[in-house]
């Protein structure tokens, strides 16, 4: 999955997304360029909000969470090294397997502890690789192989 960014304040946000605990305010600026284009390593749903972690202008060895109205789809192909979650109370996380297999896996990601930060490393290394044909190209490379 692949996004672009259309704006990188708070106020492009609505009041769900502002969490000043958090820094999320209206005044905040991302670390992002407008009109870049990010690939998505994960995402969540939550209270009608949705998030994605990406690697932002700021990126050392973590993705970042960013407010999805920061951004517009423009590619919504799903990694086929993602999986799905649902918790039981209502958050929905889509992510490469490693995230589910250990619930502190981002955590330690965070922390630069080297396993996680080595498997982010190849893990990213694969979704960029997947990202390489544009989607017109793939739909037209499909086209050429199926006969109706």
């Amino acid at each position: 999955m692949k996004i672009r960014c259309i704006a990188n304040t708070g106020n492009a946000l609505s009041e769900s997304y502002l969490k000043p605990e958090f820094y999320f305010t209206k005044e905040v600026e991302f670390p992002l360029t407008l009109g870049k284009e990010y690939v998505v390593y994960a995402l969540y749903q939550s209270q009608d909000n949705v998030w994605y972690y990406i690697c932002d202008d700021n990126y050392t060895y973590y993705p970042m969470q960013n407010p999805a109205p920061l951004f517009e789809v423009v590619d919504s192909r799903v990694s086929k090294y993602w999986r799905f979650e649902l918790a039981p109370n209502g958050r929905l996380e889509i992510a490469f397997e490693q995230w589910f297999t250990d619930p502190y896996f981002y955590d330690k990601l965070t922390d630069q502890e080297e396993a996680e930060v080595e498997i982010f490393d190849q893990v990213k290394e694969l979704m960029d690789a997947e990202d390489l044909l544009p989607l017109d190209v793939a739909v037209e490379k499909l086209r050429e192989t199926v006969t109706v």
